[in-house]
Parts: structure tokens; sequence; C-alpha cells
């Protein structure tokens, strides 16, 4: 087994790592290994999707993170990767890094399972630190796949050409496994749609004047035990593999169906996408069944559609929105403040209630800008004969600022945490508790 998999080096640490060069600038010292030992190892660490921090935040961005990876790898030295190994680049732009492994000290060969185990040990350590510098700028950093490949010296072929071939195939081993995840990922996704095997909890939305319980969010869950559990990554992946109205209707009818326990009189605030009020399973005769089945009438369900998602013709959607006001049906817009569009086009669509973004509610309390953005929203609202709901209340100086600026409703786990039973919220507010938690 290669060094590198057994900690390299001891002793004093190394001093301070010029930046790698690109791999071409280098292949006199890669022919000499090739001469030594009649093969060359060679590890690609793929970072092409940090291009997305240069797409999103330009150069000085992108040049911040792509050195923070850069002195990752070489901070490898002595531990996963040996001093003497070669560490360059694909080419000028930096796309991957590569790990060239240095001759062997007992002559044993170097093979692909050594590689293998070295890669999987690069990729665990990388996608641990690498994820936390890169959440600064995206939302889902992404993952780092390390390639491998082992070529073989020949007499026949020039060692320009020898390093190419090797690094290409590098290239292909690490796209391969991103492949493999994909497609893993997007079966595990579809059995779970296939099987059923969503879950939905519900978070009351309570009067922050002790009024009491209007009604309960439906909150999509995947399976326990699993990544998919978490709702955020529930949907990116749907987003990715193209199955978010799928995903979307079977939250749909998972949320009516468990929404049968709910109090009596309680209104059910069911999250929908844009794209569900154009479903025809999802209108006419069709819905009022599945309504019956689940023992509702429609001056209770509350559709809420999200402001994060774009809406691509405000006119046409108002329109399909007016058929589901005509059966009885509530609007209310989600995540105010955090999303796409202006108020002009959220008055359009004349919702029922407006649901101020947790990101509006933090700290509410402490900074007068967020305040000053909650009053003209009120006033907004007012003007459209729209109730206000402050989701993400978390302490109680939060609700109080609330109350202070005229909202009647919220949700929050100071008022309630989300549940499979229906969660009972403090008898009062103020003695409610404002602990974080899932």
């Amino acid at each position: 087994m290669h060094e590198t998999l057994r900690g390299g080096h001891h002793g004093d640490a190394a001093p301070p790592e010029a930046p790698p060069r690109p791999y071409r600038e280098q292949v006199e010292a890669l022919r000499r290994i090739f001469e030594r030992q009649g093969s060359l190892g060679v590890l690609l660490v793929d970072l092409s999707h940090l291009a997305r921090v240069e797409q999103e935040y330009g150069p000085r961005a992108f040049t911040t993170v792509h050195a923070a990876a850069t002195g990752l790898v070489l901070g490898l030295r002595g531990s996963v990767i040996r001093h003497e190994d070669i560490v360059a680049t694909t080419d000028a732009g930096g796309d991957a890094l590569l790990v060239f492994l240095s001759p062997r000290r007992h002559g044993s060969q170097l093979r692909a399972a050594d590689l293998q185990a070295a890669a999987t040990r690069v990729e665990v350590v990388l996608n641990r630190k690498l994820a936390s510098l890169s959440a600064r700028y995206l939302r889902d950093p992404g993952r780092v796949d390390v390639g491998f490949a082992i070529g073989f010296s020949n007499p026949m072929l020039m060692a320009e050409r020898l390093m190419a071939r090797l690094v290409d195939e590098a290239w292909q081993c690490a796209r391969l496994k991103s492949q493999q995840r994909d497609f893993e990922e997007r079966c595990a996704l579809q059995d779970v749609l296939l099987e059923d095997r969503l879950t939905t909890v519900f978070q009351p939305v309570v009067g922050l004047t002790g009024s009491g319980i209007l009604g309960y969010e439906a909150l999509t869950r995947g399976p326990e035990g699993t990544a998919l559990r978490n709702p955020q990554r529930l949907f990116e992946l749907a987003a990715k593999y193209d199955l978010l109205f799928e995903l979307d209707r079977s939250c749909r009818r998972r949320g009516l169906l468990a929404a049968r326990e709910l109090p009596p009189g309680a209104k059910l605030f069911l999250n929908v996408l844009p794209s569900a009020v154009y479903d025809p399973e999802f209108q006419g005769d069709g819905l009022l069944r599945l309504l019956r089945e689940c023992g509702f009438s429609p001056s209770r369900i509350v559709l809420e559609i999200t402001e994060r998602e774009a809406i691509e013709n405000y006119g046409l959607f108002a329109e399909a929105l007016q058929s589901f006001t005509e059966m009885g049906f509530s609007i209310a817009v989600d995540d105010l403040g955090a999303g796409y569009s202006g108020l002009e086009k959220i008055a359009k669509l004349n919702p029922h209630f407006l649901k101020f973004d947790i990101a509006l509610v933090k700290d509410i309390d402490t900074s007068y800008i967020r305040r000053e953005m909650g009053r003209a929203l009120c006033g907004f609202a007012q003007k459209m004969d729209s109730t206000i709901i402050a989701e993400g209340i978390e302490s109680e100086n939060e609700r109080r600022a609330l109350v202070e600026l005229g909202i009647a409703y919220g949700q929050g786990y100071l008022l309630g945490r989300p549940g499979q039973l229906v969660p009972t919220p403090a008898a009062q507010p103020s003695e409610a508790s404002g602990e974080h938690g899932a």
C-alpha cells in the first residue's frame, strides 16, 4: 500500500508551499518517476463545481475559495499524501488539482485498490472541510469528487502525451463517480415517491396575543435516518432531477390525508408550488373528492404559494388561482421578503394571508431596519385586506415586537414545534420556550 495511506513523514512542519503549477510545466520530474518505476499514479481533485462562485460573485470570491481549497489539499501532506508527491493543476484555470504519487520506497507496484483508497480518504477530508468554506457563497456547496488513474511507461509515446492521457483518464474517473452518485440519489428519491415514504408534521399558526390556534401548516419530511429526511435537501434533489412536480403532488396528497387528525374547524395551511394550480388532479371534481375523503371543505384550506419560486406570468397565474378562491379556498403568499416578486405582482394574487419570512422576523426586536420593513409591509397588507402571519418566532422579545407592529398571528419554536401528532403550544405565548431544534 502506498505510504500516503500510512501517515507519510513525521517531524518538523514543512515550510509554506508555493502554489501548485500546471502539470505540463513539471513533465521532466514526472518523466523521471515513470522511468524509475515504470508506472505513475495520479489523484485528481475535481473543483469545477466552484465555478458557480465565480459566476455568481465574481473572480475575487472565486480566487478566495479556490485558494482555500488548494490550501486544504496542500495541508494533507504528511497525512493523506506524502511530502514527495507532486501537486499540480490541470491548467492555468485550476478546475482540478492533481497529486502525482512519488516513487515507492520498497519497490512494490502501486495498485488500483491503493489509489482508490487514497482517493476516498482525500474525498472524506475535503468534503468535510470545504463545505464550510464555500457555504458562505453557495446554498448547496456541492461535493468534491476525486478521480484516479494509473499510467504505464511507453517509450513509443512522448512523455507529454502520456501525462495528458493519464490526466484525461483521471477526469473520466471523477466524472463517473459523480454520475454514479447522481444516479443513486435520483433512484433513492424515485423510490421514496413510488413507495409513498413521505411523512407530514404540523406546526401551529397561533394568535400572538393569546387568541388561540388559527390552524396548522403541513410540513413534509423524508424517510427517517436518510439524507432525504431534511426537507430542504429533499426539494433540492427534486429540482436537480426534474421531480419537483411529482414531489409536490405527493406532498399535497400526503398532507391532506394526515390532516384528518387536526381539530375540527382548524385551518390547514398547505404548501404548493405554482405549477400545482395547473395540475388536473388538483382541480374540479377530482379535488373535491379528495377533500371529502379527507374530511375537509375548501373553506378550511389555505394554499401557500411560496414567494421564493419565480412565477413566469402573473396574469395567467392569478386567473388560475381565481378558480380556487371561487371554490372557497384561501390563498397565502409564503416567504414574503425573501423571494423574487415585487409587491405589485403579489397584489395581483389578492392573497388572504401574507407570511413574513424568518429572515425578516429574526431579531426584529433589535433591528430598526427589520421593524421598519415590517411596518411598511403591514401597511401594504392592510390595504389589500390581508392578514399577516410571522414565521420563525423564537423569542419572547420577537413576539412582543411583532405584536407592537399589529401582527396578529405567528409560527415558530416559541409557539409550537412541528410534530406528527398535533402539537400543543404553550397556553400563553409569554410562557412558551424559545429553544432551537428540528
